[in-house]
């Protein structure tokens, strides 16, 4: 019995300037942004909108940002892929995952 399997792709997040939608890795990576996080920032219309959305984990700041609390799982993932693709905050549609070699 082996105990070395298949070699694993390793992967560093990346923020980028601009929102960047779609992509294959988006369409193939399972999630990965979404469990790599304790939460992210929000502005207050992105909380106002993931409220109405029903999320159940956002945390309202009297100084600083807003939050969504992620703790390594966002309640937004759903079968690998975002259940909130469309009306997901700008911080998510920033972030990108590259290949390290």
């Amino acid at each position: 019995m082996s105990l070395i399997g298949p070699p694993r792709t390793k992967l560093r997040g990346v923020l980028l300037d601009h929102p960047q939608d779609g992509g294959q890795r988006c369409q193939e990576c399972g999630g990965a942004c979404c469990r790599s996080f304790t939460d992210v920032a929000l502005t207050w219309e992105e909380f106002k909108r993931l409220e109405a959305l029903g999320a159940a984990r956002l945390q309202l700041s009297l100084h600083g940002p807003h939050r969504l609390l992620i703790d390594y799982n966002c309640e937004f993932l759903v079968a690998g892929r975002c259940s909130i693709y469309e009306a997901r905050p700008d911080i998510c549609r920033r972030f990108s995952c590259v290949s390290v070699t």
